[in-house]
């Protein structure tokens, strides 16, 4: 009977025959003598040589894993197969906004980069190179990602595989030490928010009543985020004791726009209206049941504080494009609808107020996020109360001349 060829496949992997024979080794005992594992693997029948030896090599990871405790590891799953059980387990745990931006994320920027890569082939080099090369349509043109769209679409990355890593489908997620593109602009250009000199310039944009020019004047004034302001109804808003109340946000996924929750826990609070904003809200409340009566049982959301021209939810995008009209050709046409938030943050830290009592008031997670978003601004405040406390200091410190002429 002819005797059975053997041969090495690679590190801890013979063949001998059809069957693959594994060998991991674990380490020594007590008395010294290696411990080792074993086990053996038979791939399908029809297969090339080339093609069993490589389910061979990744079946002995896998045994390899199992080995040491790793039981679930899955490094050999598709990226794409990743997105699929993202989708099936997690995702609906995720708000329906958050789920179906993250899906069209996804899907136009990660799918044709890395959707038939193997997870254990996608590295921080990897991750790296693709956000340096991406390139996605911006008005038009295909531009290389600016630094707060990889920001943005980096979050949906790190979510995919601390998800993998909670599975154990992984053992460590690739999303560390991922250099992402950087703002090169100067300082002008990355300017964000309104400096207390340029407001009143910029609010005489906005003279006179009209929905916009209050939804605009709201955004500042309170510092709320557009989809709360749009979210805003009427029983929010306390007028005996002048407070808004914010416990919704105005969400949209394709055409369909509903109520949800705010965007997290501390995002829902109440504010105190300021004598300005009373009369500008209770000036569009009249205003509003005018149209109201005029148009009678199709006024469809009366219950809202801003609607469209038909008492419908009022369309994010629709605003936005009118802010962006209005501030054509002026001074400020860098200014976006979250820009106004920034401003109003912007002047209570110039004004000194305390952070986490501003962290409350634009509804942060927690203070943390406060202080990373708005660093410049804070360092700034710091130089300033530097400065002020060397000034404090030098006019009570005697003068050491004075001090030896009065000797």
């Amino acid at each position: 009977m002819p005797k059975t060829e053997t041969r090495k496949v690679d590190t801890g992997i013979i063949q001998r025959g059809k069957t693959y024979r594994f060998t991991v080794y674990m380490g020594y005992d007590v008395n010294g003598k290696q411990i080792r594992k074993t086990a053996t693997y038979q791939p399908p029948e029809g297969l090339t040589q080339r093609k069993a030896d490589k389910l061979a090599k990744e079946e002995y990871v896998n045994f390899c894993n199992r080995s040491k405790g790793l039981s679930n590891l899955k490094e050999s799953m598709r990226f794409s197969e990743l997105v699929e059980e993202y989708f099936r387990l997690y995702a609906p745990t995720l708000k329906e906004i958050t789920a179906y931006n993250y899906k069209n994320h996804i899907e136009y920027h990660f799918m044709d980069y890395f959707g038939n890569r193997k997870l254990k082939d996608i590295t921080p080099a990897v991750i790296t190179d693709f956000f340096a090369t991406h390139k996605s349509m911006v008005k038009g043109d295909m531009k290389t990602l600016s630094p707060n769209h990889a920001k943005q679409i980096y979050t949906v990355m790190r979510s995919l595989f601390t998800f993998a890593v909670k599975q154990e489908y992984i053992k460590e997620s690739p999303c560390r030490n991922i250099i992402l593109p950087q703002d090169k602009s100067n300082d002008e250009e990355k300017k964000n928010y309104l400096s207390a000199n340029e407001l009143s310039d910029f609010l005489e944009l906005f003279k006179g009543y009209s929905q916009f020019n209050t939804i605009i004047k709201t955004l500042l004034y309170t510092g709320m985020r557009a989809g709360e302001c749009l979210g805003l109804m009427w029983e929010d808003i306390d007028f005996d004791n002048r407070k808004i109340h914010i416990h919704h946000t105005l969400a949209s996924v394709g055409d369909k726009k509903y109520l949800t929750t705010p965007k997290t826990k501390t995002s829902n609070r109440y504010q105190i209206i300021n004598d300005t904003l009373y009369d500008l809200l209770k000036k569009h409340r009249t205003e509003q049941r005018k149209v109201q009566l005029a148009i009678g049982a199709d006024y469809k959301h009366p219950e809202m504080v801003f609607t469209s021209d038909t008492g419908d939810y009022k369309d994010r995008s629709s605003l936005y494009g009118s802010f962006k009209n209005r501030l054509k050709g002026t001074e400020f046409k860098f200014m976006t609808l979250h820009m106004l938030r920034h401003s109003n943050a912007t002047l209570l830290l110039n004004s000194g107020m305390d952070l986490k009592v501003i962290s409350e008031h634009l509804g942060h997670a927690n203070i943390k996020v406060t202080a990373d978003v708005y660093t410049v601004v804070l360092d700034d405040t710091r130089r300033k109360t530097a400065d002020k406390i060397e000034e404090i200091l030098t006019e009570k410190t005697p003068n050491k001349h004075q001090n030896q002429k009065s000797g």
